[in-house]
């Protein structure tokens, strides 16, 4: 058993090293050798420290001189022309406004003509048809009416993969899905099924008018489904079809019920057991479900204690379910799965008190947290005024013949009645109370109390399909918010496998009846209007969207929608452009955007954020003057702002070189794609002369070329993104962009009509392509370990070299490495251990800052101004500059002095080393034969006991360990076991002492609204044989998936995230 250990550390960014041999003593190194150290005898160890310290930054910095050859991008940039752009707010909002507004309205107007017809078609057939409707069986339909999603045999032959759908669909038809829980053979069902078929003539002329419609379908009131394109539906762990009832769907809901508050009344007393609290718990169910998160809920448990026949006492009380147990929730999902578990979970036990109960209910219902819409109690009881012999009402005494048991509770209802009439007399609005007896005849208590406060009793007989045997609560909910306006429902996650989405959710209403038939839904994916909004950003100017409700629908501080899963929790604008509170003006914007205002505010003390990385890194938050400029989009219920600071109204943009001819040609990073029969054609030679090389050891599983690097425009770079994405023609694709790249036909941009790229993207493309050569001719030996070198512009363009395939929505300015540099675009920064996109293996990634060329100022204008330097001044250190770099710039017309670098980074360079080389490399640094505690060495304890060792790590400046002895043996598939680990999971007693004896860290805390929580560990992500998912994989994931689902046990929640950073100021960095 290990007695004792050493402990040595270093910490990059900062560079510091802290090691704690078996005498106690501690000491302190780093690379610029200030010393941070407690007084000892023998100063040994802290010399070794402070050695290894320079040495591994040595090792470091060596390693990114080599591999990047930065200094020679930076020289291209600088030398590169620049062209400056004057940006108006203004113009930008009109022209998004447009863009999304069309956008909007384009889906309202198809889903308004499927409204009509349904209400055409439903009248029609009420009209005429139906008293001569024979059919009793839906085989009774044939194929042109009745295609079940169910049932294979009957969907349309012509079902396909389509990458827009990510699934196999059908134009030529539509399919119907019915919920498992209505009956089949219901008359209702297959009438809807029939007339319900007329609507396919309307799909179909939608997606002739607007191909990049989604789903389009109609919800019957009866339990089904009609969608368009078809497809088969999904099946579950066991190969079985999940159920869908569309009734409980959020767009259902949402456009045939108002915002309400709900608290439900369970009778949980002794006379419930059994088959009716069963039935008691599938009401909570069915009401939880058919909630939305406008909706505010709770449950009540209704019960008191008692005596048994045998004087024992039962101890048992009313209770408020939520874990708030004074207030009303919102029913997200995560307060609905809290209340259903606890409901479930629930033993009937005690005697009736159901006037507690009420009183309860109308507290939470009068309180602050609620929507004041809609009041409604809804109570479940079997309306027994006892509880059998069983439960007793007093403890009983004893005579000579024995023991008399205490009377058998009778309740008395009189109570509760007087209690709710003067309660609900009270209230604001008056509660409406729907009562549902299971099985019983006690209908005198439940019916009276449902009668005089005008709602509706009904008798359970069992669980089954319970939303038509509530069709009184639901039909009234549905006639009480009765409308044909529609409206654009909060975002949630499609049941049909397309991510985060919103949807224009309208009520189709009889014009013969007055009732609601069902309700029609188009959607619109929550990552398209992202893809439209990043399109129109620039410079550091960023956007965001946001509903009527100031919820933020997109925001570049939130996660994408694609990482969410389900539920999620979108938060108040002001949490992210206000924090605490600050500045107080952004009141205006808010409030303005929430009324669907248009205009713009000047605010100069604007806040924002930059991510440092990782979410769990936290934000870094700036302060400066800015513009938003806000507006309203047409027909919806969304609001966009651009955040415009002032040092982005004018923009430099790099320009194409006049003299293209010196430029190395540029490949696509779809490179088999070059051996296709178009590129063969339209690019003869090319894909002999790019010498492909497949599954080569160094980078098994992939196709690579090491003759040349590859390019990867992110989405953002292209004129339409979501073209992009679901475009699987590959080989135009590929035969397009490299013209594009290489070609000499005007780069017309994206306000052209036949434009297909953003402006200036070729020129990083060009700009770039001038470090390659460098980097293919690198021989150090120092290299041999390195996977990948690359560079990512802002503008979205990946260079990498060797050549290889990235994934279609890679983008890497949304990496982690790209936001480390731009938070600290003076040092080099080193990631902790990740899988590598590509699929190669854990690496670690060293990165640096490419500035954009700088601006030439003369001296006079800069010695007017105070404080640090901008870029362009003259400097004699990093010190001396806002952007923290001090260099000679090669750029003409430029002395020979050194000149602060520019503010703006232009672009990020870096190199991935497999996590193995580096460990090594790094360990061997901090090995001396000289000094008997080196890293790994075992030694005798201080009480002379074997088996004490020196442990050392290397960690960051978020405390996250970046190398660990133990991440050498851990599976590059296990990424939780060596991604993000903190060092105080391994070493917390080292951990507290840097943070509350040296003050080394400092505790940061966050809240994260899009968490995602895990009921067990997440498994690694690889293909049938087991090796890690490729780009190429990963790309045909939806292509390729079999019909069972992967296993997902994440669910979204709100995260408290505890994080550290290095105190700067206790190692004397200033």
């Amino acid at each position: 058993m290990m007695a004792s250990r050493c402990i040595i550390a270093l910490a990059v960014v900062s560079m510091v090293l802290f090691g704690r041999p078996c005498d106690g003593e501690t000491a302190y190194g780093e690379s610029h050798m200030y010393s941070y150290s407690k007084d000892a005898e023998d100063g040994t160890l802290s010399a070794h420290v402070e050695n290894w310290a320079t040495l591994v930054q040595n090792y470091i910095v060596h390693l990114t001189s080599e591999g990047l050859q930065s200094h020679y991008t930076q020289h291209f940039f600088d030398t590169a022309n620049y062209t400056l752009q004057e940006k108006n707010g203004n113009e930008t909002v009109k022209r998004v406004k447009a863009l999304l507004g069309d956008y909007f309205v384009r889906k309202e107007r198809a889903a308004r003509k499927i409204v009509e017809k349904v209400v055409d078609l439903y009248d029609s057939f009420m009209n005429s048809t139906n008293d001569n409707f024979t059919f009793t069986k839906l085989s009774q339909l044939n194929e042109s009416v009745y295609r079940d999603s169910d049932i294979s045999d009957t969907l349309p032959k012509d079902i396909t993969f389509n990458s827009y759908f990510k699934q196999p669909v059908s134009y030529s038809s539509s399919i119907v899905k019915i919920s498992d829980s209505v009956n089949r053979a219901d008359s209702g069902v297959i009438k809807s099924t029939y007339f319900t078929s007329g609507l396919e003539e309307v799909f179909k002329e939608n997606h002739e008018e607007d191909n990049l419609l989604r789903w389009q379908y109609f919800g019957s009131v009866e339990g089904l489904v009609r969608l368009y394109p078809g497809r088969e539906w999904d099946t579950n762990f066991v190969g079985f079809y999940n159920d869908y009832d569309p009734r409980v769907r959020p767009w259902y809901i949402a456009a045939t019920s108002g915002p309400k508050d709900v608290v439900i009344i369970l009778d949980c007393s002794y006379s419930m057991k059994g088959e009716k609290f069963k039935i008691a718990t599938e009401v909570v169910k069915t009401v939880l479900d058919t909630l939305t998160k406008q909706d505010y809920v709770n449950i009540i448990c209704a019960r008191a204690s008692h005596w048994d026949g045998e004087g024992k006492w039962y101890y048992y009380r009313t209770e408020v379910q939520s874990c708030k147990n004074d207030t009303l929730v919102p029913a997200t999902t995560a307060h609905r799965k809290d209340l259903y578990s606890k409901t479930i979970n629930l033993v009937p036990g005690g005697t009736s008190e159901l006037k507690h109960g009420f009183q309860k209910a109308f507290q939470l219902l009068g309180g602050r947290s609620r929507t004041g819409c809609q009041a409604l109690i809804i109570l479940v009881t079997d309306g027994k005024d006892t509880d059998g012999e069983h439960v007793r009402c007093g403890p009983g005494y004893y005579t000579r013949s024995g023991f008399v048991p205490g009377p058998i509770c009778k309740y008395q209802w009189e109570k509760v009645w007087d209690e709710v009439a003067m309660d609900n007399s009270k209230a604001s609005p008056r509660a409406r109370i729907f009562s549902y007896l299971t099985k019983d005849d006690g209908e005198e208590f439940p019916g009276k109390l449902a009668c005089d406060h005008r709602g509706n009793m009904r008798k359970l007989q069992n669980g089954e399909d319970l939303i038509s045997q509530m069709d009184d609560y639901f039909k009234f909910l549905s006639n009480n918010s009765l409308n044909t306006d529609g409206l654009w429902t909060a975002p949630y996650l499609d049941s049909w496998g397309l991510g985060l989405m919103v949807t224009i959710a309208i009520p189709a209403i009889s014009q013969v009846t007055g009732s609601v038939i069902g309700v029609v839904g188009i959607d619109a994916t929550l990552d398209e209007i992202e893809n439209l909004i990043v399109n129109e950003q620039w410079g550091s100017v960023y956007a965001f969207l946001i509903d009527n409700e100031a919820q933020t629908i997109f925001h570049p501080l939130l996660k994408p929608s694609k990482a969410l899963v389900d539920d999620p929790i979108f938060i108040n604008i002001a949490k992210l452009e206000q924090p605490e509170g600050k500045p107080e003006s952004f009141s205006i914007v808010e409030k303005d955007m929430r009324q669907g205002m248009s205009g713009f505010l000047y605010i100069p003390d604007a806040i924002r954020g930059i991510p440092k990385g990782d979410f769990a890194d936290g934000v870094k938050t700036l302060q400066q003057p800015a513009t938003y400029y806000y507006t309203s989009l047409n027909q919806s219920v969304y609001s966009f702002a651009f955040n415009l600071a002032d040092t982005d109204r004018s923009f430099r943009r790099l320009e194409e070189p006049p003299d293209r001819d010196r430029y190395n040609t540029s490949y696509f990073n779809l490179l088999i794609e070059y051996n296709s029969s178009l590129a063969r054609t339209d690019l003869p030679g090319v894909f002999e002369d790019i010498e492909v090389y497949y599954d080569v050891p160094k980078y098994p599983h992939l196709r690579v070329s090491y003759k040349f690097s590859s390019i990867r425009f992110a989405p953002k770079c292209y004129c339409n993104p979501n073209d992009f994405l679901f475009d699987d023609d590959l080989a135009t694709k590929t035969v397009r962009a490299h013209k594009f790249y290489n070609g000499n036909d005007p780069d017309v941009g994206c306000n052209h009509p036949d434009g297909v790229f953003e402006q200036n993207t070729r020129a990083d493309v060009l700009i770039t392509s001038q470090i390659e050569p460098i980097w293919r001719n690198r021989t150090s030996p120092l290299l041999r370990d390195v996977k990948w070198t690359y560079i990512g512009c802002r503008s979205g363009v990946f260079r990498t070299y060797p050549g290889h395939r990235s994934r279609r929505p890679y983008d890497p300015t949304k990496r982690p490495w790209f936001h480390k540099v731009i938070v600290n675009p003076d040092k080099t920064t080193i990631s902790t251990a990740y899988m590598d996109a590509a699929g190669v293996g854990k690496i670690i990634s060293l990165s640096q800052a490419v500035f954009e060329g700088m601006e030439n100022k003369t001296r006079e204008s800069c010695e007017k101004l105070t404080g640090k330097l901008p870029g362009g001044c003259e400097c004699q250190t990093n010190k001396d500059c806002i952007s923290g770099k001090c260099y000679k710039s090669e750029a003409k017309g430029y002395t020979k002095n050194t000149r602060c670098a520019s503010e703006r980074v232009e672009a990020v360079t870096s190199l991935d080393i497999l996590y193995n080389d580096f460990h090594k490399n790094v360990y061997s640094i901090m090995r001396d034969d000289d000094m008997p505690y080196s890293c790994g060495d075992y030694y005798n304890c201080p009480n002379g006991e074997p088996g004490c060792q020196t442990r050392c790590y290397l960690f960051d400046n978020f405390a996250m360990l970046i190398t660990d002895p133990i991440f050498l043996n851990i599976s590059d598939l296990d990424t939780g076991k060596y991604n993000r680990v903190p060092l105080g999971k391994k070493e917390g007693e080292i951990m507290h002492d840097l943070i509350y004896r040296h003050s080394f860290f400092q505790r940061k805390e966050q809240i994260d609204f899009q968490g995602s929580c895990s009921v067990s560990p997440g498994a690694p992500r690889v293909s049938l044989d087991g090796i890690p998912k490729t780009p190429e994989d990963l790309d045909d994931f939806y292509r390729n998936r079999g019909p069972i689902p992967s296993f997902s046990n994440s669910g979204g929640c709100i995260q408290d995230v505890v994080g550290y950073q290095a105190n700067t100021s206790a190692l004397g960095i200033k």
